[in-house]
């Protein structure tokens, strides 16, 4: 997400976690909904080829998209699925299922969607929290959401490499060797363990999202020898989750536009160690984010779309869009913006996209579908709304 909007949200869910302690109050979230018309004619991968292809690519470098007939399920694959998600911006002080539900239903009734899909952020200060994440408690309401429909409902959870107490933006040498020597792969199996056992086996994990942003507590760093540590990372920690018994997650590999500028390549872990390959994409521009742009101008600045499809494309892996919206500045109510990312995530090779639907708090720029979006919303319906 831009900056502003990370800084912000990251500081709402450290609150909201700290409240958590004594309340269960629940963090923002996103929500996943069925593609509408796209649903009924998407080429899914199913979870059993996408294991054994995981599998398998894990002695090569390189892969590619496999297409077969559909799952029996309605899960997010490392392929085709097409999914369609959106950050919601919850009351911290609510929980529980009922709640959960409440939310769930206020969204499809704007969007015109039916929710499978729950995905969340976690912050954590220390290992102790990292590894037992707030999103498996009974009380939140989360897992219980999944556990009434285990075969179609499932979390994306944004996890950082480490938490918060290792940071160390100015030198991030200082972990990221000790994590490319698997220092760390004990944590990362006690959290996929814990993830299993609240029956969230069917995890999509945003492993270190926005590592290219300096407001994470995983910055990749600026120097490529920096970066090439932080890949290691990422492969050690991914190897660890799938030691895991019972595990189906799939990782997404999710990097933010306009921030940096570094070459992928640099802190790309693999093909071996990634299902889906991830980009936060909003309405506003890299070069002048206060001029109104046109979709194909936003998608061709340096680090933008184009550049992202070429990487994808060039590793065989399918696209996700994490975090994707509208803003206050410059555009506010755009559908041109909204059939930008509908046309793009139709007919291309998607395996989710999450609209960050106004979370952030109060004075976050990124704008919920609603009253105050008019065309959007109908832009937003054409595409991603349930069709009958």
């Amino acid at each position: 997400m831009k900056r502003e909007n990370a800084a912000k949200t990251r500081g709402a869910h450290s609150a909201i976690i700290s409240a958590a302690v004594a309340a269960m109050a629940v963090l923002s979230f996103m929500v996943s909904v069925p593609s509408g018309g796209a649903t009924t004619n998407q080429h899914l991968v199913a979870r059993a080829d996408s294991s054994a292809a995981r599998a398998n690519a894990s002695s090569s470098t390189t892969s590619t998209t496999t297409t077969t007939s559909p799952p029996v399920d309605g899960l997010i694959t490392a392929g085709p699925s097409r999914s369609q998600c959106v950050t919601l911006n919850p009351d911290s002080t609510k929980s529980g299922l009922a709640y959960v539900q409440s939310l769930v239903s206020s969204f499809d009734s704007v969007t015109g969607s039916t929710v499978p899909c729950l995905s969340v952020y976690t912050v954590a200060q220390t290992w102790s929290g990292w590894i037992h994440p707030w999103v498996d408690s009974t009380e939140v309401g989360f897992a219980s959401w999944v556990a009434q429909q285990p075969q179609s409902r499932q979390l994306v959870v944004a996890v950082n490499l480490i938490p918060n107490k290792l940071e160390n933006v100015k030198n991030p040498m200082k972990w990221e060797k000790s994590c490319a020597t698997g220092a760390y792969n004990s944590y990362a199996r006690q959290l996929g363990a814990n993830l299993v056992s609240a029956g969230l086996e069917n995890t999509v994990i945003r492993l270190g999202p926005e590592m290219n942003g300096v407001w994470e507590s995983d910055f990749i760093g600026p120097k490529k020898t920096e970066q090439k540590l932080w890949a290691k990372c990422f492969a050690k920690e991914v190897t660890s989750f799938r030691h895991v018994a019972g595990e189906h997650f799939l990782f997404d590999w999710n990097v933010n536009a306009c921030t940096g500028n570094y070459p992928y390549q640099n802190f790309y872990p693999g093909n071996q160690f990634v299902d889906i390959i991830g980009l936060d994409l909003y309405d506003v521009g890299c070069e002048t984010p206060t001029t109104r742009l046109t979709f194909a101008q936003l998608a061709s600045e340096p680090a933008g779309l184009n550049r992202f499809e070429a990487f994808a494309a060039a590793r065989g892996k399918p696209m996700s869009l994490p975090e994707w919206g509208l803003s206050t500045i410059p555009a506010s109510d755009d559908p041109a913006y909204i059939n930008g990312i509908g046309s793009t995530f139709t007919n291309k090779d998607f395996a989710f996209e999450s609209y960050f639907d106004g979370a952030g708090g109060p004075n976050s720029k990124a704008m919920a579908l609603g009253p105050g979006t008019p065309l959007s919303d109908a832009a937003f319906r054409e595409w991603f709304g349930t069709k009958q």
